[in-house]
C-alpha cells in the first residue's frame, strides 16, 4: 500500500501546544498516532510526548510485518501509560500527566487502530465514514444513553470530562480496538485532536476524499477548525494519510510483502510481547522529560 501523508499541527489560541503527532514508515508498515495532552491536569504535554516516544521506540524494535497490529498498539500503550504514571511520581514539583492517544498501524489492505479518550479516527471513502472511533468521554455515554442530542454535545457543560486516558490512578487504562481489512485506492484514514473535529462540521471532513490537492485540503481544513472556534481554538492536529496504491497493482511489492517474518517463531503475539517488555526494561530509568519538550 503507497500513502500519501499529511501531518499538520497548530497551536490555536492556546498559551501551549499539549499536542504530539507521529507518522513513522518502515518498508510497507507506517504507524500514525495523535497523542493530545490533558489541560486540566497538569503535564499534559510531558504525557503525550511519552506515548508518542513509546509507541515508535517500540515500533522501530518489532519486526515487520506485524502479525498482530492491534496486540503491539495494546501493549505499546500500556507501555506508556506505565512511563507515565513512573514520570508523574518522580517529578518534582507534583505532576498529574494524563492524555489521549489515537494510534494506527497500516499494512497492505490492513488498517488496525487503537484509540482512548476523545481524540479521534475517521476511515473515509466516497465523502462517507466507513469508521470511526467511539469517544470516551461523559457527554458521549449520555449521547449513547439517549440523554442528549449531538448537537447538544458540543455545548454541554462536561463535554471536556474524559471517561479513559493515558496515565492517571487506573492500572491499565481499557484500549479500544479494531481494524479494516480492505482498505481501496482512495481511502483517507484521519487521526486528529478534538480541537478539529469540534470545530468542523463532519462534511467538511469527509469532503477531503473528493479533493485533489490532499495537503492543501488538510492545511484549509485547520485553517477553518482554528478560524470558526476563535477566540478558545483548541491545538489542532491531524495525521491523514490517503491510499494512492494497492500492492497488489505492484506485483513486485506484493511478492515482497508475503515473505516470512526470520526468527518469529510459532507465536507472534508472544514475540512482540517479549520484544515490547524488553524495551521497557532497557530504557525505563532513562526518563526525564522537560515540560517544554516538543
Amino acid at each position: 500500500m503507497k500513502l500519501d501523508i499529511v501531518q499538520l499541527n497548530r497551536l490555536g489560541n492556546r498559551e501551549k501546544n499539549e499536542d504530539r503527532l507521529l507518522v513513522v514508515e518502515r518498508g510497507k508498515t507506517s504507524l500514525l498516532v495523535v497523542a493530545d495532552g490533558m489541560g486540566g491536569h497538569r503535564g499534559g504535554e510531558i504525557a503525550s510526548q511519552i506515548v508518542v516516544d513509546t509507541l515508535e521506540r517500540l515500533f522501530n524494535l518489532c519486526e515487520l510485518p506485524l502479525q498482530d497490529p492491534q496486540g503491539f498498539l495494546k501493549n505499546a500503550i500500556a507501555s506508556a501509560h506505565t512511563l507515565i504514571n513512573r514520570e508523574a511520581k518522580n517529578h518534582k514539583p507534583a505532576i498529574d500527566p494524563r492524555t489521549t492517544c489515537v494510534a494506527c498501524v497500516i499494512q497492505g489492505e490492513l488498517a488496525s487502530w487503537a484509540h482512548i479518550g476523545d481524540s479521534r479516527l475517521y476511515l473515509l471513502r466516497d465523502e462517507k465514514i466507513l469508521a470511526r472511533t467511539t469517544d470516551h468521554s461523559y457527554v458521549e455515554d449520555l449521547f449513547q444513553q439517549g440523554l442528549i442530542s449531538e448537537a447538544e454535545m458540543l455545548t454541554h457543560p462536561k463535554r471536556s470530562y474524559l471517561t479513559q486516558c493515558v496515565g492517571g490512578e487506573t492500572a491499565r487504562p481499557e484500549v479500544t480496538l479494531d481494524e479494516f481489512t480492505s482498505l481501496e485506492k482512495g481511502d483517507v484514514v484521519i487521526l486528529c485532536s478534538d480541537g478539529l473535529w469540534s470545530a468542523v462540521d463532519e462534511a467538511l471532513i469527509c469532503n477531503i476524499t473528493e479533493q485533489a490537492e490532499f495537503e492543501q485540503t488538510i492545511n484549509q481544513l485547520t485553517q477553518k477548525a482554528e478560524s470558526s472556534s476563535y477566540p478558545q481554538s483548541d491545538n489542532i492536529t491531524v495525521v491523514a494519510a490517503r491510499a494512492t496504491q494497492l500492492d497488489n497493482a505492484d506485483p513486485e511489492a506484493a511478492e515482497d510483502s508475503m515473505e516470512p517474518v526470520a526468527g518469529n517463531g510459532g507465536d507472534h503475539l508472544d514475540h512482540a510481547v517479549n520484544t515490547i517488555n524488553q524495551a521497557f526494561e532497557d530504557y525505563s530509568n532513562e526518563m526525564d522529560y522537560d515540560p517544554d519538550t516538543k
